[in-house]
């Protein structure tokens, strides 16, 4: 098994730091649907900023060899198209659902701007995870 290129050891980073980060959101999210705020969605948005900084700055600081080539703009745009439409359906369904939600009356109106939140970051985090997983599948994949 040929050693990780730059690119595959900064995907797999993005990867651990959107799950470090997302699970436990996600998680927190689900025990305490009650208390949607803005500031947990911020707080979770600076956290994985941070680790996403702080993990490529030690991933290109141990990685000398950073050249990309034609393969790698193929896998980037592989990556790209495969979150964008993981963004167009997903976006669909919780749409959907929370307009089923609101029309059962299981959510109150006036959180619905916060509910919209809560749903548009999730989408965002599921797409991002789906590009990173998509971009890895394509680099382990023989020419």
């Amino acid at each position: 098994m040929p050693s990780l290129s730059y690119q595959e050891k900064s995907l797999y980073g993005e990867l651990v730091a959107d799950l470090a980060v997302f699970l436990p959101y996600f998680v927190y999210m689900h025990l305490h649907h009650a208390t949607l705020t803005v500031s947990i969605i911020a707080a979770a948005i600076t956290i994985l900023i941070a680790i996403q900084i702080v993990l490529q700055i030690v991933i290109a600081a141990f990685t000398r060899n950073r050249l990309k080539d034609e393969r790698d703009r193929l896998i980037r745009l592989r990556g790209y198209r495969a979150g964008y439409f993981t963004i167009v359906g997903v976006m669909l369904f919780g749409m959907g659902a929370l307009w089923v939600h609101t029309t059962l009356g299981q959510i109150n109106p006036s959180h619905l701007a916060l509910h919209f939140l809560t749903v548009f970051f999730a989408v965002l985090m599921i797409a991002e995870i789906v590009k990173t997983i998509a971009q890895l599948v394509a680099y382990r994949r023989p020419l």
